[in-house]
């Protein structure tokens, strides 16, 4: 009786790990299926993120608004303190001075260079990405949103032009984020940003109306153009327009 209970026992443990084995495989395999509509989705992230910022001020705070309720999902567990989460995005949009900011973000070209995409989770993922931004502002410091919430640029501190004036002058914004980080969710509308954070970036400014040097370089894998009124394709190979 006892030997038959031991092995009733062994083969129902066997089988217990059998099925988690191929639970495991199933769900791995269906991540790798789900990794071309999750990258999709952080191409979209960028270029809308950019689009958003572009714009005259009194628009400002509807398009950020729409923006994060479109690609960030409700949520309120997180480990990380320093991430940023829909709530805590749109509490920051409404509380930003963007109509008072004396210049606006005439247009802006991205350049997403790395993207690295990680299972997290039973319906989560990981993303890291290395991305560049350049805006073209036409006077003072915009506010503008970032992965981890409202910034302002600080022009007046990167320039020893004695002909720059910030009431006056347009210049390039370039923005060079290293290590942005998200995780996001499988919802019913797909997959959504739970949170985002960034570590540090570069930051510089360029002065000279006649450079029209940008933050892409000769070997770059993608950019986009964002004017203010329309999109439009830019020279680089592989370019997509985005309205």
């Amino acid at each position: 009786m006892k030997l038959r209970n031991i092995n009733r026992g062994l083969v129902l443990g066997g089988v217990l790990a059998l099925g988690v084995v191929c639970y495991t495989a199933y769900d791995n395999n269906q991540f790798k299926t789900s990794k071309p509509e999750i990258e999709q989705t952080m191409r979209d992230y960028i270029a809308d993120l950019t689009s958003a910022n572009v714009g005259s001020s009194d628009k400002l705070k509807s398009q950020l608004t729409d923006f994060v309720n479109k690609h960030y999902a409700d949520y309120t567990i997180s480990d990380n303190e320093y991430a940023s989460s829909k709530s805590g995005l749109l509490e920051e949009i409404n509380q930003a001075e963007v109509a008072a900011q004396g210049g606006d973000i005439t247009s802006a070209e991205y350049d997403i260079k790395e993207m690295s995409i990680n299972k997290s989770g039973a319906d989560g993922a990981k993303v890291i990405m290395i991305y560049n931004v350049c805006y073209d502002v036409s006077k003072g410091d915009p506010t503008f949103l970032t992965t981890n919430g409202i910034n302002t640029m600080t022009s007046g501190n990167y320039t020893n032009s004695d002909n720059y004036e910030p009431s006056k002058s347009s210049y390039k914004a370039i923005f060079s984020y290293e290590y942005a980080e998200f995780y996001l969710l499988r919802t019913s509308d797909g997959w959504k940003i739970a949170t985002s954070s960034d570590y540090g970036y570069g930051e510089d400014y360029n002065f000279d109306d006649n450079n029209s040097d940008s933050v892409a370089d000769e070997s770059k894998a993608e950019s986009e153009i964002v004017p203010d009124s329309s999109a439009e394709k830019s020279d680089s190979e592989g370019a997509d327009s985005v309205e």
